[in-house]
């Protein structure tokens, strides 16, 4: 990890006077590290690095509690709540953290993706930025018009912050059923396939008055066609330009519970 700071790279490799990296003086900050976050987290400290926690704002102290057994107790460095102001969030970290100098900042999960991309560019530490594409990374929304804009098969949409004469002219015209979520939601939390125009009306109202499962409340409902046929997972990892490919996974979703 240490060798991943842009600080040491010179444009010709590592600097070597550079190289040799006291990870027991250096800290990490995870964004909102539960379920498989918490993970990262104990793979950072197996590396000697202290972890600081920040849980981002409306995060719920339900989730924070979803750690896999196999993680055991979690042990932070530091926790912080996440300010009203970036400003405020940094000054935080740079406090608890003391006289440890922070290296990274990282996304311990899908709810703290957004504030990782800003704060690590604020932090100076590797980033994937938060300006143009990125400052929407999790809008699923934007997903799909970035695909369309790149020429590739993209998905027939419509979204509104509120019921529209958009979100109404595609669900009438839009060939049943019809997908309807949230547009940052994480995993299928929201998500709801739907039959006719009544029931695709009656969640999109309904998903503004339910907390999301990470916390908060849903902004912005996005209604897409239904793809049929197998759907795919690609888990892939990127630095530099370069693309890897580290696992495929197929879902098996069935009606269930009624």
């Amino acid at each position: 990890m240490s060798q991943d700071r842009p600080e040491l790279r010179m444009g010709f490799g590592l600097r070597k006077r550079m190289t040799t990296v006291d990870a027991s003086r250096e800290v990490v900050v995870v964004t909102d590290p539960y379920s498989t976050g918490c993970l990262i987290v104990k793979e950072v400290q197996s590396r000697g690095y202290k972890v600081i926690a920040l849980w981002t704002r409306g995060f719920s102290d339900e989730m924070k509690m979803h750690v896999p057994l196999s993680c055991g107790k979690m042990n932070y460095f530091a926790e912080v709540n996440e300010a009203e102001d970036v400003g405020e969030t940094i000054r935080q970290l740079y406090k608890v953290a003391g006289k440890f100098r922070i290296v990274a900042c990282i996304a311990g999960g899908e709810a703290g993706v957004d504030a990782a991309d800003v704060l690590s560019e604020r932090l100076l530490v590797r980033t994937n930025g938060a300006q143009g594409v990125f400052a929407n990374r999790r809008d699923k929304k934007v997903q799909q018009e970035l695909l369309k804009a790149a020429g590739m098969r993209s998905v027939r949409q419509a979204a509104g912050t509120e019921w529209n004469d958009t979100v109404e002219t595609f669900l009438n015209n839009e060939t049943y059923p019809v997908v309807l979520k949230p547009t940052d939601s994480a995993g299928s939390d929201g998500v709801k396939l739907c039959h006719n125009f009544e029931e695709a009306k009656e969640h999109f109202h309904a998903l503004f008055e339910i907390e999301a499962v990470n916390g908060g409340y849903n902004s912005e409902v996005l209604c897409q066609e239904f793809l049929r046929g197998k759907e795919y997972v690609v888990d892939t990892v990127s630095r530099d330009g370069d693309h890897k490919t580290c696992a495929v996974w197929v879902y098996d979703k069935r009606p269930a519970n009624g």
